[in-house]
């Protein structure tokens, strides 16, 4: 009786969950925003949790590689350089951004960001990441930010 009972549950379990609407994982917390006319996985360049994992990427690679105190103190002006959607050619979203960044020291310099999806943690949403134009020292993004600047 027992085993029937536990079988009776584990069935009604596993078709409850089947008819329950779907949600899909959100790593970060909010529901991206799409651009104009297109459904996006990766939010706008301008979302401040995109600007925020690229700041502190900045910040994580100015102290442990150029081994210097300096922080992003403001974003200006980003913008949309280029949109890939997911297709069946293309299984990676990416969103290529620039803008102008000013750092702790007052130097202003030119930033180029890439948001990708799947890429987050876990490939479960998306992941941000960035190259301070002059401040990429070891060419991890290419010369001049190559890689992410593309256009």
């Amino acid at each position: 009786m027992r085993k029937l009972l536990s079988g009776l549950v584990l069935s009604a379990c596993i078709l409850s969950g089947a008819t329950a609407p779907s949600v899909a994982a959100d790593y970060y917390g909010a529901e991206p925003a799409a651009p104009m006319n297109e459904a996006a996985f990766v939010p706008s360049c301008q979302d401040e949790k995109v600007l925020a994992q690229v700041e502190d990427q900045f910040e994580y690679g100015a102290a442990y590689m150029l081994k210097a105190d300096l922080t992003i103190d403001e974003f200006r002006d980003p913008f949309e350089k280029a949109f890939f959607p997911l297709s069946e050619d293309r299984p990676i979203e990416r969103r290529y951004c620039q803008g102008e960044v000013v750092l702790s020291n007052l130097e202003k310099h030119t930033i180029y960001y890439v948001i990708s999806y799947p890429l987050g943690f876990a490939s479960i949403g998306w992941k941000a990441e960035g190259c301070v134009l002059g401040l990429d020292k070891w060419y991890v993004y290419g010369a001049n930010c190559q890689s992410l600047r593309r256009f």
